[in-house]
């Protein structure tokens, strides 16, 4: 798994200010709602720790979050106060036993995009396995799942007229997929942006991975949405074309369980 967040640190704060951010996080709070509250979380690909933060407000009783980059372990630590969250720099998309033992839930703000192939993101998921107690949940924020991620993305592009503040651009292909560079864009006219590369697998590659990952019972997928009264909290961020957050998704949230042991073949 790359560590291309080194060359990005405290530059990848822009996020925070983009509606597409914003809207990313009021559907995970909604996702991950049934799960949270006093579970020990494990946040993985946590980058300066936004989600981490966020799970403790959200009602989670404890956080460990891991990433590759220690550079953005360092922005992590220096952006967090609260004594319930640790951090640890790790490759996530290798298998192995973090402090804490089992957790409650397994978190992926994005993590499963960075796998270039299906065997990778079957180590991710077996990763996540590792850690996760029997009955526990693993919640992710993924690429909108399709058979064809290349005219997704070439419909994302079309919609957006590059009023999102990140966009993702085809790079090349790859096994089960495209390669993709994502640009975010500050509303600062004169901050830099921010790019980094990624990929966007195939529907039933995710599908594939989480069962050979150890994930018997299937992934189930929520569509991106536009929660009421989301468009008034933006004020004055408001932004033309808000709809296509929805028409031509960038991204959904994927839930799966980890099978009790006694339900087991």
């Amino acid at each position: 798994m790359s560590n291309q967040y080194d060359n990005i640190g405290e530059a990848y704060n822009i996020k925070k200010e983009l509606t597409y951010t914003l809207l990313q996080d009021a559907n995970v709070e909604a996702v991950i709602k049934p799960y949270i509250r006093g579970a020990r979380v494990l946040d993985l690909a946590c980058g300066n720790g936004h989600h981490s933060r966020a799970c403790i407000g959200w009602g989670a009783s404890s956080v460990v979050g891991v990433d590759i980059s220690p550079t953005m372990i360092g922005v992590a630590r220096r952006l967090t106060t609260l004594e319930q969250i640790e951090f640890e720099v790790a490759d996530c998309s290798k298998p192995k036993v973090y402090r804490g033992g089992e957790y409650d839930l397994v978190f992926a703000g994005w993590l499963l995009n960075y796998a270039p192939s299906g065997n990778d993101m079957t180590n991710m998921f077996r990763n996540v396995a590792l850690n996760l107690k029997d009955g526990g949940h693993f919640v992710a924020i993924t690429p909108h799942p399709t058979e064809d991620p290349k005219a997704h993305i070439e419909a994302m592009l079309a919609a957006s007229e590059g009023k999102r503040g990140r966009d993702m651009y085809l790079t090349g292909f790859v096994e089960g997929g495209v390669s993709a560079r994502v640009v975010l864009t500050p509303r600062d006219p004169k901050a830099e942006s921010v790019g980094f590369d990624t990929y966007y697998l195939r529907k039933s590659v995710y599908e594939k991975a989480a069962k050979e990952g150890g994930f018997e019972s299937g992934l189930a997928w929520t569509a991106i949405s536009i929660p009421d009264g989301f468009e008034e909290s933006l004020g004055d961020r408001k932004e033309e074309g808000l709809h296509t957050y929805v028409t031509a998704p960038p991204m959904a949230f994927m839930v799966t369980c980890k099978e009790l042991s006694g339900s087991r073949n």
